[in-house]
Order: structure tokens, then sequence, then C-alpha cells
């Protein structure tokens, strides 16, 4: 016959023994989390889907501005988290950043692309050409010419920018 006493300890051992260091680390994980999701508009914030508690939790700390009050909110927005699964949520933030950092790499592509337009390199206009079929060559040529313009009269870029969103939308096709 087994006793209360071996039973109890039956139920500890097959519990899973969690050190104090992981529960921290946890717990700043999970704070992680919240602090990355509080940097989002309210309006993205909805798009996650958020249980609504959080979502509350996330639109009054909206409209919190002393400091300590917002730790504060941010702690009781921790402790939810905590009573949720917050992979589907940590998984949507990457995704969004990675979202954010793909859409800055094409930015900075498309920059580069225009100077070496401007400054005459053949090979850039001809990867564009190859690249773009739907390219109007004159129009091209006519944005990098006014582009040419404006720079040495310092006069305001107006064709500088049209010539990026020109490129811009070949891009986009």
């Amino acid at each position: 016959m087994v006793t209360d006493h071996e039973q109890e300890l039956e139920v500890e051992e097959s519990e899973e023994y969690v050190s104090r260091s992981e529960k921290k680390r946890r717990s700043t994980a999970i704070q992680k989390v919240g602090e990355d999701l509080a940097a989002f508009p309210i309006t993205a914030i909805r798009s996650f889907n958020l249980p609504h508690d959080l979502l509350q939790a996330y639109e009054e700390l909206q409209n919190i501005t002393k400091h300590e009050a917002k730790r504060r909110q941010m702690q009781y927005i921790g402790k939810i988290l905590r009573e949720i699964d917050i992979e589907p949520i940590r998984a949507r933030i990457e995704e969004v950043q990675e979202g954010k950092a793909a859409q800055a790499a094409d930015f900075h592509h498309l920059e580069r692309l225009r100077e070496r337009l401007i400054q005459d390199d053949k090979e850039a206009l001809n990867f564009v050409v190859e690249s773009y079929p739907d390219v109007d060559i004159q129009k091209l040529r006519q944005l990098i010419r006014n582009t040419k313009k404006e720079i040495e009269k310092q006069k305001p870029l107006k064709s500088y920018k049209l010539l990026f969103r020109y490129l811009r939308d070949l891009e986009q096709g």
C-alpha cells in the first residue's frame, strides 16, 4: 500500500524541475515579446488576433503618458502573456519585422540603382532594360536627363524623386 507521502514524492518527481534562473529567462523572454508588441501602432496590434483582455491592456497602454504607469501596465501585460501561448505572437512579430527589413533592402537597392543611372553607368541602364520588360526607355532616359539638370542647377529634385518612383513601380510590376 502506498502512503500519501510517497504519492506526493512521485508527483513532485514527475513534474519537470525548473530552476529559478530558467524561470527568470522565460519571464524575461515573455516581457520582451510584450515590449516588442507595444512598439507597434494599435492598428497593427489589433491585427495580431490577441485575446480580448490583452488587446484591451495594449489599448490602455496607448493612452498612458506617465513612465511609472506605463511600467506597471507593461507588468500587467507580462502577467497576461504568461497565461497564454506566446509562440504565435512571437512568430507574427518576427514575420512583420522581416517584412520591414526586406522592404528596407529593396528601398536601398533602388536608391543605389538610381545613383548609378544618374552617373551614366551603362551596366545599370542595361540591368534596368533587361530586368524590367515593361520599361519605357525614352521615359527613363528623360527622367535621368532631367535629374542631372536639376542637380547641376541646384534646383529642387523633383525628377530625382520621380526617377525613384518609376524604378519602384517597375520593381513592383
